[in-house]
């Protein structure tokens, strides 16, 4: 069978993995029992609540009733930020257009959740994905789909990953974007040790200055999360590193991203203070909510900890905060339910980008390795993508991984492709070279 791009642009920076299972028998304890009379028809949406309270939405094409396969897309999304309220990713759009209305418009289903909370709620939302998968297959009746497909980029690749390991028998394959997912609890202590390292180098200037901090591993607080919300503490962090960047030719901001490992272009000040702020952030944003998720322990220790990469490493590593509230492995153990055990039993693709600062590229060889620890190395394929920033992919690589995804997986025997997608011509050998990097035949048209 062919399968064409046009298609597969739908799936621009939002993952996938897909289910065959015509004959799916949901667990009566995952479905919904609210709107049980609800069905839908071509060209119609439904949305309602399901058991755990995370909000639901259903939408089909036009010809959702004609003859041929029947793809649904189920869209995991990312990180939504603490107190933003948990809402349905109406506001996720790509090249001027909603996810839904990409998805629908190439002739697959969309379906997608809140999840049931904010913050980092990457647990509960794989039951989350089921309820959802339940409910899309009951109001669908007659209808159902032939073909599924999960995932999500950031949170959401996690939510993913999470998801084919722990029910196995609900997709059939995976596509996944920058997830956190080779070692989360080395993910907290990348977070954590720029968190200590940015108040080492930049804490007392920014309370001189603006009488203001960040907090810290230990807690930040709702105060100074607001204070982030508003454009108050980034607009400070921002002077007060442009001022480094300025009087002192970025001296203390080099030492901070060499002595933190955070991957970014030391030529470029403006991109390392993006990174810092973005970097930052996610420490302030979520800090929080990730202890109260893992019942009061801190997830990071870094007492054995030795910093390197300063002018003075003596000096900073004598005076920089040190956080042992939580022994090592106390920490480590507390984040279990987050970790991945690379057990799957599925074709899978995961795409990192070589530069991402955020969830960085280690990821994706430490879950490769997982797998093969696992037996199941012929199941995953890695593709890295040579570029700065968090899941900064472009359609060549997504579109690279969804074929692999689906050739392995016995969809089609030839990937067709219309050349007209791409962007550019780099665009259409990128996809060439990825296709070549994996012995799959293509065709471009």
């Amino acid at each position: 069978m062919k399968t064409y791009l046009s298609i597969l642009i739908a799936l621009l920076l939002f993952t996938v993995t897909s289910c065959l299972q015509d004959d799916f028998i949901s667990d009566p304890n995952l479905e919904d029992q609210s709107l049980k009379s609800v069905v839908i028809g071509p060209g119609e949406y439904a949305e309602g609540t399901l058991k755990s309270g995370a909000q639901w939405y259903i939408s089909l094409p036009e010809n959702w009733d004609e003859p041929g396969t029947k793809y649904m897309i189920f869209y995991a999304h990312g990180l939504q930020d603490p107190g933003e309220g948990a809402h349905l990713p109406y506001d996720e759009i790509i090249a001027g257009k909603t996810v839904e209305e990409i998805v629908t418009g190439m002739g697959f289903g969309y379906a997608t959740t809140s999840y049931r909370d904010d913050g980092f709620i990457a647990y509960e939302a794989v039951e989350d994905i089921q309820l959802l998968r339940a409910k899309v297959f009951k109001v669908l009746k007659k209808m159902k789909p032939d073909v599924c497909i999960l995932g999500g980029p950031s949170e959401g690749g996690l939510v993913t990953a999470l998801t084919l390991e722990r029910y196995p028998d609900s997709f059939d394959g995976a596509l996944s974007i920058c997830g956190p997912i080779g070692n989360f609890f080395k993910q907290l202590q990348y977070n954590g040790n720029f968190h200590v390292l940015f108040n080492y180098f930049f804490g007392e200037d920014l309370m001189t200055m603006f009488g203001l901090q960040t907090g810290n591993p230990l807690g930040v607080g709702e105060d100074i999360m607001n204070l982030w919300r508003t454009g108050v503490l980034p607009n400070a962090v921002q002077t007060i590193l442009t001022m480094d960047v300025m009087q002192n030719n970025s001296i203390k901001l080099m030492q901070l991203l060499n002595c933190a490992q955070v991957p970014v272009d030391m030529t470029d000040p403006v991109a390392m203070g993006t990174v810092t702020l973005q970097c930052l952030r996610y420490n302030i944003m979520i800090t929080d909510d990730m202890i109260k998720r893992l019942g009061g322990v801190v997830p990071f220790n870094n007492i054995n900890t030795y910093y390197s990469g300063s002018l003075n490493d003596q000096a900073l590593n004598a005076t920089i905060q040190r956080i042992g509230e939580s022994s090592y492995l106390t920490a480590k153990n507390s984040v279990k339910k987050y970790e991945t055990t690379g057990d799957i039993q599925i074709p899978f693709v995961t795409i990192h980008t070589t530069g991402d600062h955020v969830t960085p590229f280690f990821h994706n060889p430490a879950y490769r390795l997982k797998i093969f620890f696992q037996g199941n190395s012929l199941l995953h394929t890695g593709i890295p993508v040579d570029n700065y920033g968090h899941c900064t992919v472009e359609e060549s690589d997504v579109v690279a991984g969804l074929a692999i995804v689906m050739i392995k997986i016995g969809l089609m025997d030839l990937f067709a492709v219309d050349k007209s997608v791409f962007a550019n011509a780099e665009s259409i050998e990128n996809f060439k070279q990825i296709m070549k990097d994996n012995s799959i035949e293509f065709e471009i048209r």
